[in-house]
Formats: C-alpha cells, sequence, structure tokens
C-alpha cells in the first residue's frame, strides 16, 4: 500500500484573497496567521495563501477556494486544539515536551500532529 502527500497539485491556480467581511474574521479567529501581525495577516493574507495553494490545489476538482476555507473553519470547529490542550494540562506560556502535546492531540484526532516550533517569525 503506497501513499504519497498531496501538495501543490496546480501552481499554476490563482489565489483570490479572501476579502473583508465575516469569513475573514472567521478565519482570522480559527486559523490566524502567526507568523504576521493582524494588519499584515489580513492585508497580504500569505498563510491562507500558502495553505491554499500548498493544499487546497490537491482538491479543488470538489471544492472552489471558498468551499475549501469553509471546510477548514469547520474542522478547526470539530477539532479545538487549544480546548484539547487545556484539558490536558498545557496552557500557553509554559514550557513542555514536544511528546506531551503530540499525545494530547493524537487522543482526539487518532493522528500523530505535525508540529513546527518557530523562532524569530517576522511581522511581529
Amino acid at each position: 500500500n503506497h501513499s504519497r502527500q498531496l501538495n501543490y497539485c496546480d501552481r499554476q491556480a490563482t489565489f483570490v484573497d479572501v476579502p473583508l467581511g465575516k469569513k475573514l474574521d472567521d478565519l482570522d479567529k480559527r486559523w490566524p496567521q502567526l507568523k504576521h501581525n493582524k494588519e499584515y495577516g489580513e492585508k497580504h493574507q500569505p498563510h491562507w495563501r500558502e495553505e491554499f495553494m500548498k493544499h487546497g490545489t490537491c482538491c479543488k476538482n470538489l471544492y472552489n477556494e471558498e468551499q475549501y476555507f469553509d471546510l477548514a473553519i469547520n474542522f478547526i470547529d470539530r477539532f479545538d486544539i487549544l480546548r484539547i490542550l487545556r484539558y490536558h494540562g498545557i496552557i500557553p506560556g509554559k514550557s513542555y515536551i514536544v511528546q506531551k502535546v503530540q499525545d494530547a492531540i493524537r487522543t482526539v484526532t487518532h493522528k500523530l500532529p505535525k508540529l513546527q516550533c518557530l523562532e524569530n517569525s517576522v511581522g511581529f
């Protein structure tokens, strides 16, 4: 049984900025662009652009860009990671070993999460 990650399935695809309004507010609340401050993130939308180009283009035969972000919001609502972490005693501002964070997330998603640490992020 062979599988591969689906990334960047259409490098020629275009990304249309999410317009001001409810959808933008929902995305900012649920899927914040943590590498950038709110104003820069909403104006340039680098994180959402990257996520759509990397993953959304792989399902464009089923979902357009707007539907892709609707699905993402629904998925985020289904798996409230911050609530999951709090339930397992993991709160912002403290240090934890990666294994503890992975185990907490895996109890709900049943998958090993892909965690990435960011250092010296731009835009803050």
